[in-house]
């Protein structure tokens, strides 16, 4: 599978505001011990300070529809939330470094005039607009309503997604000073 738009986006505005990441690849799931595999994370972002984030980049459009139009599509599936909760617990070996510190980067693909953050914060990439937005995983799991029995779907609902989801550049203290 070849990593999508989203996430190329989402990378090119990491190496745009100098915060360090290492990509991680999609095409392969991960093999434990026990015989089953796990879903892997987009990237690992890092800092000098010491903190690193787990992230899964989640791709939307904004709106998400043309005959129906839906904005704040925040959908994760199962797979997504057993993912980031397992990989925190590989990497932390102690328990301590990854704990709380996975990261759901909502990565909207903005079409319209109306936009999740104010234009001047959206990034271009191809030609095209984005907005991304930050929700921890643990503020996600205490929000998440389960949506979906046939496609073991999640979601937030709108008007707290709203309130819960954070820029980006707020979230990785990004103000045009490179904060590390």
């Amino acid at each position: 599978m070849e990593q999508n738009r989203y996430e190329f986006a989402f990378e090119r505005y990491l190496r745009a505001i100098g915060r360090p990441f290492i990509s991680n690849r999609q095409e392969r799931r991960f093999a434990l011990n026990d015989g089953t595999t796990l879903k892997n994370f987009d990237c690992l972002v890092t800092s000098r300070g010491g903190i690193n984030w787990i992230v899964d980049v989640k791709g939307r459009r904004f709106p998400g529809g043309t005959t129906s139009p839906k904005y704040w599509k925040n959908w994760i599936t199962e797979d997504d939330l057993t993912g980031l909760i397992r990989w925190e617990g590989i990497l932390s070996g102690d328990g301590s470094q990854y704990l709380d510190r996975s990261l759901f980067v909502f990565a909207y693909h903005v079409l319209g005039s109306q936009s999740p953050i104010a234009s001047e914060r959206l990034f271009r990439y191809r030609d095209a607009y984005y907005a991304f937005l930050a929700v921890p995983l643990s503020l996600y799991l205490e929000e998440a309503k389960f949506i979906s029995p046939r496609w073991h779907t999640y979601e937030v609902p709108t008007r707290r997604f709203q309130q819960i989801a954070t820029p980006v550049d707020e979230f990785f203290k990004y103000d045009g000073q490179l904060v590390f």
